[in-house]
């Protein structure tokens, strides 16, 4: 472990010492088991700001021009104010992450990612910088106004790196700007566990006696950001007691690789509960494993289950076979290359005989009943499925204790896969608004969170249809456009974020904008996922499509999709529904069509419209001087700001 020579730094700092002084000194156990030591925790600035290994290392043999400006970076002077305070509090060496790793070393960077917890767990005191702090107090309340950027609180908090700092160390001392005390975690353990959702009870007396589950860890970390992806993974090794090799560039396999690292290591089944709680683009994934850690931003509570709690619950002793005669099965599971191989507690859904309830060994805190979770069967794979409502369940239903596997890959085949973010079966067409021309044929997408929509665009612009596409992905959150050339013609497809009141200004503004250059749309296609059955809100979207279509009303298509997953019988009760609130539409000749999640059932739909290009009421409106809330689309519905 590399340190700050503290005494040394401060006499040089003073003039006092001569050219040959270490500022950084390599200490090596048993040696540094016995030295006390204390240790910075902050946000980095610009890179350029800080003051890097390189920098310190030859700071004493430098000419004067070189030293002047390295101690005139704001990285610099926070070694030194931290110096001044290790030396306040008699301590010899200090550790700062800036200029203590030689980060030039892949080999050095590993070994410090994998060690940081435990050398911030044996520090004797951790200075946490807070820079964007004035006042003299740890702020207890969201500040908007001070903190704009992270959620009301300071930046501090919204790092991935930090989590580890303020739970590793037992003494953490925090100051602001200025370096005046505000506060220690143990006086504030209530207002930091406010802050970032850690329990009191982990602050006040760490990891060890709290023995949090996974999915708890996990939760932590949600709402945290890092500079590079793949940190959002590695700045929870140590939290997790696990070691895996870093990979820069591997993007979010790194956050895979951790979760198949912690499967070795434990049989925590908590791992699997992400989303429990429901969320609002139901739809499925392939993989059983989370994408990242905000997956789990719904596990806070969650506690770890042992079969005794299980049996007494739910008398599990009665489904055969009897648990008691097979605790291995239930509290082993292992990582294979077809998947991770687990025996579980399911429950077949009457809805369909592919849709099961999975039990797993884990509750939220304060109940009895365990996390329920969805998953489908697909010939011999399965994949989890997402609900906007926890599950519960039943236990007058007959329930089946079997092994199963779950993959946590898109797809299991015998051949190599490209990899890396940027693969190219991954790439879409994306071509910018203002390339978009008049003579382009151009569909607007609409339709709520998990609504299919992103599936129907992704069957319309590749040039062929990939086996195990995936289903659900990442919501859009701006209106892009993808481009795709067929049969001597440009089709420009607008994927729009979720129709809804958080979003109808941004979707309508750039309809309009692209009408102010004389492009007409050919299409509005608006999908509804069967599985999420129907709602008030989605009379009120057929109110507002209605409205801002008028006399185009004939250019409108009303999808259902998602027919492949759920029992024929539920799905042609919702579509009734659908089409009773479709009403209007279609006798003023809108058409409701079925998306069967292919080629020939997208281009279908593409095919009814034609080529023919006409304005929407909406756009004739604002061009005449109205405005976007006044129009016959939106007039009668709240502002974003008053609902």
């Amino acid at each position: 472990m590399r340190l700050i020579n503290v005494a040394a730094f401060l006499e040089f700092e003073t003039g006092k010492t001569h050219s040959d002084a270490r500022l950084l000194v390599e200490i090596y156990s048993p040696m540094l088991e016995e030295t006390g030591f204390a240790i910075l925790s902050h946000c980095w600035g610009d890179p350029v700001d800080e003051v890097q290994y390189i920098d310190i290392e030859g700071l004493t043999k430098m000419d004067d021009a070189a030293r002047d400006e390295i101690r005139g970076r704001s990285g610099y002077r926070k070694i030194l104010k931290c110096c001044e305070r290790a030396f306040h509090d008699e301590f010899l060496w200090l550790w700062a992450d800036t200029c203590c790793i030689d980060k030039r070393s892949s080999a050095e960077l590993t070994e410090a990612i994998n060690s940081m917890y435990v050398w911030y767990a044996n520090s004797d005191h951790c200075y946490v910088f807070l820079h964007d702090v004035d006042g003299r107090r740890l702020p207890a309340q969201q500040d908007h106004k001070s903190y704009p950027e992270f959620n009301g609180w300071p930046k501090w908090f919204s790092r991935g790196w930090t989590l580890q700092e303020l739970i590793a160390p037992s003494n953490v001392h925090f100051f602001n700007q200025n370096w005046e005390l505000v506060g220690d975690k143990h006086g504030q353990a209530q207002t930091l566990s406010i802050i970032t959702g850690i329990s009191k009870d982990v602050l006040e007396k760490g990891l060890s006696s709290s023995n949090p589950s996974v999915a708890q860890i996990m939760s932590w970390a949600a709402h945290r950001r890092t500079t590079r992806e793949e940190d959002r993974a590695y700045s929870l090794l140590g939290l997790f007691g696990v070691h895996i090799p870093m990979l820069y560039g591997e993007g979010k396999s790194a956050f895979l690789r951790l979760q198949r690292e912690i499967i070795r290591m434990t049989n925590d089944q908590s791992i699997f509960a992400w989303y429990w709680t429901g969320r609002k683009d139901i739809g499925w994934s392939p993989s059983f494993l989370a994408d990242e850690p905000g997956c789990f931003h719904d596990c806070s509570s969650i506690q770890r289950m042992d079969v005794d709690a299980l049996q007494r619950r739910h008398q599990l002793a009665r489904y055969p076979p009897d648990i008691k005669a097979y605790p291995e099965r239930f509290q082993t599971f292992t990582d294979t290359n077809h998947g991770i191989q687990i025996w579980l507690f399911l429950q077949n859904d009457r809805s369909s005989p592919d849709l099961y309830s999975v039990m797993l060994a884990c509750r939220k805190a304060g109940e009895q009943s365990p996390i329920v979770i969805k998953m489908r069967r697909f010939g011999s794979n399965y994949s989890r499925c997402f609900y906007r409502h926890p599950i519960a369940w039943n236990d007058k239903e007959p329930t089946e204790f079997k092994q199963i596997f779950l993959p946590y890959r898109d797809k299991v085949t015998n051949n190599l896969n490209i990899r890396g973010p940027l693969a190219r079966q991954n790439r879409l067409p994306q071509i910018s608004f203002v390339d978009i021309i008049p003579s382009d044929i151009v569909i607007a997408v609409l339709g709520g969170s998990g609504s299919g929509k992103t599936s129907i665009i992704k069957s319309l612009i590749r040039t062929s249809q990939e086996e195990g596409a995936d289903r659900l992905t990442v919501p859009t959150i701006a209106v892009v456009a993808y481009a795709r050339i067929s049969q001597g013609k440009r089709y420009v497809f607008i994927d729009t974020p979720a129709f809804e009141p958080q979003s109808f200004e941004v979707i309508l503004r750039k309809l309009f904008e692209i009408y102010q250059r004389s492009i007409r749309l050919t299409g509005v296609i608006y999908t509804h996922n069967v599985i999420a059955g129907f709602s008030q809100d989605d009379e009120r979207n057929m109110q507002i499509l209605e409205n801002m279509c008028g006399e185009a009303i004939g250019r409108l298509r009303v999808i259902t999709t998602m027919w492949d997953a759920v029992d024929f019988q539920f799905a042609m009760e919702v579509e009734h529904k659908l089409m009773m609130c479709c009403e209007s539409l279609v006798k003023a000749g809108a058409s409701c069509q079925w998306f069967i999640n292919n080629q020939e059932s997208a281009w279908g739909i593409l095919h009814d419209l034609g080529d023919k290009k006409v304005p929407l009421l909406f756009q004739k409106e604002m061009e005449e001087g109205m405005g976007l809330w006044e129009t016959s689309a939106l007039r009668g519905f709240a502002l974003p700001c008053e609902m």
